[in-house]
C-alpha cells in the first residue's frame, strides 16, 4: 500500500476516536487533521497491484 493511503487510513481510524460515526463532525475532524484527505481516500478506490499466486 502506498504511504500516502496508509497515512490517511491511519488517521481515519484516529479521527473516529473524537467521532465513531462517519457524521459531518467526523469528517471536519478528518480534513482539520489531513486537508488533502479526498485525494488520498480516492486512492483506496484505485485496483490494488495483483501480486500473484495471493
Amino acid at each position: 500500500m502506498p504511504r500516502h493511503i496508509a497515512e490517511y487510513v491511519v488517521v481515519h481510524e484516529l479521527a473516529h476516536l473524537k467521532e465513531p460515526r462517519h457524521t459531518p463532525a467526523f469528517w471536519r475532524h478528518l480534513e482539520r487533521a489531513m486537508p488533502d484527505y479526498e485525494q488520498r481516500k480516492a486512492g483506496l478506490a484505485r485496483p490494488a497491484i495483483e501480486v500473484e499466486g495471493v
